[in-house]
């Protein structure tokens, strides 16, 4: 459902007309159809609760109902990460011709990791469906998978649809460009949208993230103005702008942003979490463990963001020297959601910061040797022993990496420049810094921007490089 439509005329008189009958308690005449959108529009501003019990309202007049039905179910994957309890709620739907039964089942094999099943299932539906139809199913495939960034597979089922010059087609083209990496590609299509559409909140926002992404900050600032000055309560432009201040190292604007947004979704963990993290970087260490723990409490340990959530307030209580609550977090991090090696480094970097130098070093062994000698592992520990202020050991760690990785690797050339920046090498400072910016402008806006004016581009900054 998208935003026009819950600002149309008609669907506002929908919603006033159920609101006024929870005012006065007289019954209110709906079809199932537009109590689903009432519930998606609460949805929509963070207000579950209350959507729930407007789908549940809806059952109890139309018990056989497929889109509230519908709605339950993606509530039962996303709120309570129950997959049964969505395959139960998405299985009493009595039509399994219709497709948003097709759907929803396709969308719960997906969310449970079962993508191959997925498109096999809709591989199969697809062939019984009538060829009126298929165009639009194609569509809606494609909308699915991309919702769950899977581009190869959007990608192989936009090959089937036979308009390629509608809007709809596009902007799914746009994505999959997005999710391939694709981003100036991307940006062009979603620019040749808005020159159709200028007003359109969804393409301004899908420009923004595919510039976020192709780390043209200033532009994704301004094309997530363009959306709030459409739609002041536009979550997603919110959310992008926050992320591209925080990109720039403009912290206190970015924190103001992310907290705009957690008034706008008060229900996800995702603004609290940004939050902690904003605050971690001002160094307001507790305010920090504040939000993030009020993240961890939400996220309830089944948010996607849990892993990330535990990570952060173990950075943050160990900069605090709360070294046993440090390491319970670690603990608390489900495996599955976070790569275990990585964790020891973790782990590691905890021991290192509070003094405990052999545990620290166990911890870092155990980690390359667990890994195979990993140079995202070895990466990893040579970040956390230059964030320590083991300069010199760092410098040669990152020495020992870099001759070991081919010629496409290019992660950690920013730290290597900021160890010799400390170190006094001039020569090789604007070395790696040259290299950082031209191999991974994103890393070295985030490592060294704060050396830099901040409307300066990464690519620049070795042009303007000093030691002091």
């Amino acid at each position: 459902m998208t935003d026009n439509y819950f600002n149309s005329k008609r669907f506002k008189r929908i919603l006033n007309q159920y609101e006024e009958s929870e005012k006065t308690g007289t019954p209110v005449f709906l079809d199932s159809d537009e109590f689903t959108d009432i519930a998606e529009y609460y949805q929509g501003k963070g207000e579950t609760a209350r959507a729930c019990d407007v789908v549940d309202y809806a059952l109890s007049i139309y018990p056989d109902a497929t889109a509230p039905l519908v709605f339950k179910a993606r509530m039962a994957l996303f709120k309570q990460d129950n997959v049964r309890l969505a395959e139960q709620i998405a299985e009493s739907i009595s039509d399994k011709t219709d497709l948003e039964y097709i759907y929803i089942m396709a969308e719960i094999m997906i969310a449970d990791n079962r993508v191959e099943e997925a498109d096999e299932y809709l591989n199969e539906k697809y062939n019984d469906i009538d060829d009126a139809e298929r165009e639009d199913f194609v569509l809606d495939v494609v909308t699915l998978f991309c919702d769950y960034e899977l581009s190869e597979q959007a990608d192989a089922w936009l090959q089937r649809a036979e308009e390629t010059d509608t809007l709809d087609y596009k902007e799914l083209m746009g994505r999959i460009l997005m999710g391939k990496g694709r981003y100036t590609e991307s940006e062009r299509l979603f620019n040749e949208l808005l020159d159709q559409d200028p007003y359109s909140n969804h393409y301004w926002n899908c420009l923004a993230s595919s510039q976020l992404l192709n780390n043209h900050i200033q532009d994704a600032i301004t094309s997530s103005e363009y959306s709030i000055a459409i739609n002041p309560d536009d979550d997603e432009a919110v959310l992008n702008k926050a992320n591209a201040l925080f990109n720039l190292g403009n912290y206190e604007d970015a924190l103001e942003y992310y907290k705009r947004f957690t008034a706008l979704r008060p229900d996800e963990d995702t603004g609290e979490m940004y939050q902690g993290i904003t605050l971690l970087s001002v160094n307001r260490l507790e305010e920090a463990v504040e939000h993030l723990t009020k993240a961890e409490q939400m996220s309830d340990g089944k948010s996607p963001n849990h892993a990330e959530i535990c990570q952060e307030l173990a950075f943050t209580l160990s900069r605090l020297h709360r070294m046993d609550e440090a390491l319970a977090y670690i603990d608390k991090t489900d495996t599955n959601m976070c790569d275990a090696n990585e964790l020891m480094v973790l782990r590691g970097h905890v021991m290192l910061e509070n003094g405990y130098y052999e545990q620290a070093q166990l911890c870092f062994s155990t980690a390359v040797k667990d890994s195979g000698a990993s140079p995202h592992v070895y990466l990893r520990i040579a970040i956390s022993v230059y964030d320590n202020g083991y300069i010199r050991l760092a410098y040669k760690m990152f020495n020992i990496l870099f001759k070991a990785v081919d010629e496409h690797w290019n992660e950690g050339f920013s730290y290597m420049a900021l160890c010799c920046k400390d170190l006094g090498k001039q020569d090789e400072y604007k070395k790696w810094l040259q290299k950082a910016c031209t191999t991974n402008p994103a890393e070295a806006r985030t490592v060294v921007g704060e050396l830099f004016p901040p409307e300066m581009p990464p690519e620049e900054y070795y042009l303007n490089a000093e030691l002091n």
